[in-house]
């Protein structure tokens, strides 16, 4: 399955910076995917996770094809199909929507003097 440019772009260029969210080393994790499956019915590809939470971020997958659009979900990891209204999740139409209206709101909740200075630290 061939993933969306926009995905292989941020990937090229690391996807960094964006604490609490993070690609995931190996996209499309099958126990990610198959959690969702369960959970929801459908299928997706997961590509990135939130760090302090059990929030995934993924491809939709519709008859083996991933979609550009983005499915952002906080998985239950009840392990069967949920009841209306679980998992909760968000779509996006694209990842850089995804970025702007998830990702970086969280982010700016993350950004404070002392992780800059590990960073400055880190980076020096």
């Amino acid at each position: 399955m061939e993933l969306p440019i926009e995905y292989r772009w941020l990937k090229a260029h690391r996807f960094e910076g964006f604490l609490p969210w993070w690609f995931i080393e190996n996209p499309g994790q099958e126990g990610l995917r198959a959690e969702y499956q369960k959970e929801t019915g459908e299928d997706f590809y997961p590509f990135a996770r939130r760090q302090d939470f059990d929030d995934v971020a993924g491809f939709k997958v519709v008859n083996g094809e991933i979609q550009r659009e983005v499915v952002s979900v906080h998985l239950t990891w009840a392990g069967k199909r949920e009841v209306e209204g679980f998992p909760v999740k968000a779509v996006y139409k694209d990842i850089f929507e995804w970025l702007s209206q998830e990702v970086l709101p969280e982010t700016a909740d993350w950004v404070t003097e002392e992780d800059l200075a590990d960073l400055e630290e880190e980076n020096a």
